[in-house]
């Protein structure tokens, strides 16, 4: 345990720092359903060997170990874990448990409010909704029942094929429940902080992927390209500081503009298995060590009990 029940804790720090490389060495779909797996999975590791390291010190209060049946000075003998390790994961667990139900009822509040204002608007999920705002932009409201918002403004100013190219990159973002992607990877992160480049990388790649679709779907990327650089340009001039609801689903809508533009008007990204390879092998060694921590804690714990005396059997007399 002395050393598997942190490996956990450096593989959210390689992940961190290979998330944004990851999401431009691999085609963007392939991206962001990876570094979101990977992230929930490595989150959930790290919040497990942390509860691990904060049971080793909690472990020694001699209400739990009467519960546990173990003894305190076993285990205090035989516990690698320094205390001042053990008592930084019990902080730990109660920072990054308020930050992980924080982030859980925030974006549930959020989803809640788009569906209200998906309902008050009306008409078909995905259905585009034309609004007079002179924001010049075009966003997308996420759920089941979620809309396509775009300025009539923008709408107007952009010719009919670069018009036809921005809607089909939102069209995308519905149609692949991106909200969806981006989410898991902000709880993992509000977990464990070392994962906050994570969430930055999928939305890139999030927004990556929606570009290909539109791409796909019109037949030019230079057309794509271009509305995304004319759109982007008018919003940064344009756009309101927005809070609540708003600003949650326009978290990414002109990010990384230049990065995107450059992809389009290169060739498709290719596969790079190996890549992928050597992130399924961290994942791998990080469950692996999850599971040995467990197990070394079971035998710290079971060894701290006290052996129970056998009475030898007697024979009846006759």
């Amino acid at each position: 345990m002395a050393v598997a029940v942190y490996v956990p804790l450096l593989a959210a720090l390689l992940l961190g720092l290979g998330a944004a490389p990851l999401s431009r060495l691999v085609p963007p779909a392939t991206a962001a359903r990876a570094l979101a797996a990977s992230s929930v999975l490595v989150a959930a590791a790290t919040s497990f060997v942390l509860g691990v390291l904060a049971f080793t010190l909690l472990g020694k209060l001699p209400p739990v170990a009467a519960l546990g049946s173990w003894s305190v000075a076993s285990l205090s003998a035989a516990d690698p874990v320094p205390q001042l390790v053990g008592g930084a994961a019990c902080a730990a667990v109660l920072v990054l448990g308020a930050r992980g139900l924080r982030a859980a009822v925030s974006r549930y509040r959020a989803l809640a409010a788009v569906r209200a204002l998906c309902l008050s608007l009306g008409g078909e999920p995905g259905q585009l909704v034309v609004v007079d705002d002179d924001a010049d932009d075009v966003y997308v409201l996420p759920g089941a029942r979620g809309r396509i918002i775009a300025s009539r403004s923008l709408l107007v100013a952009l010719p009919a094929d670069e018009r036809g190219a921005l809607l089909a990159h939102e069209a995308a973002h519905l149609r692949h429940h991106h909200h969806r992607y981006r989410a898991a990877t902000e709880f993992a992160a509000a977990l464990n902080p070392l994962l906050r480049p994570a969430v930055a990388a999928v939305r890139f790649a999030t927004e990556r992927w929606a570009d290909e679709d539109a791409a796909q779907a019109t037949g030019d990327r230079t057309v794509v390209a271009t509305a995304i650089a004319r759109a982007g340009l008018r919003r940064r001039d344009t756009r309101a500081i927005t809070a609540g609801w708003r600003a949650l689903v326009l978290e990414a809508a002109d990010s990384a503009v230049v990065a995107r533009v450059r992809a389009l008007l290169a060739p498709p990204v290719r596969r790079r298995p190996a890549a992928l390879l050597l992130l399924g092998a961290l994942l791998v060694v990080t469950v692996s060590s999850a599971v040995e921590a467990q197990r070394d804690a079971e035998d710290l714990f079971e060894q701290s009990r006290p052996a129970v005396a056998t009475a030898p059997a007697t024979t009846a007399q006759r």
